[in-house]
């Protein structure tokens, strides 16, 4: 009889990480704003990285993943949650006009720098492109300053597909990750 009342415990105490990965996308949308639909396809993603699990303690890695790149766009985040040091997701900028499919993958770690635009600054001095001052709108104009600010000591990545020249593609979403 105890055995089975601290396994009930036990699993009463494991949160349900299903849930939790819904409530923090979902969080995550409501934070993104207009860039919201970027956050949709990288879900899609995901969850095709979470189908291909073969066991629980994959799933479980996968979730707790998850939740750890999602935490930095939540309002809260549940105390007692264990997660791995993963790249966090800061913010997505939507595409510039319609989007287009396919492309040259990209992905970029440096510092947040500002002139005429948001840039990434790599250690060997090589900017990229995130955003200019013309396509810059809505909450990211907002958020990108904050950002700024916010990390200005930090290691950023961004990840999207390449542009012309030293930049991202503007026609496909840009995801701007702080790195552990």
């Amino acid at each position: 009889m105890k055995a089975s009342l601290l396994l009930a415990l036990v699993l009463a105490a494991e949160p349900n990480l299903e849930q939790l990965v819904e409530r923090f996308y979902l969080g995550a949308r409501v934070a993104l704003a207009e860039n919201a639909s970027c956050l949709d396809s990288d879900q899609r993603t995901w969850q095709r990285t979470l189908k291909a699990c073969a066991d629980t303690a994959c799933s479980k890695r996968a979730h707790l993943e998850r939740l750890a790149t999602l935490q930095a766009l939540q309002e809260s985040v549940p105390a007692g949650l264990d997660l791995p040091e993963v790249p966090q997701l800061l913010w997505a900028i939507a595409p510039a006009g319609a989007g287009k499919s396919g492309g040259v993958p990209l992905q970029v770690e440096g510092r947040l720098a500002y002139s005429g635009g948001y840039y990434l600054r790599t250690e060997g001095g090589k900017t990229w492109l995130l955003v200019d001052d013309f396509s810059l709108r809505g909450t990211t104009a907002e958020q990108m300053a904050e950002i700024r600010a916010a990390s200005r000591d930090a290691r950023l990545m961004a990840r999207g597909m390449a542009g012309e020249g030293a930049g991202f593609d503007p026609r496909h979403c840009v995801f701007l990750y702080v790195l552990p």
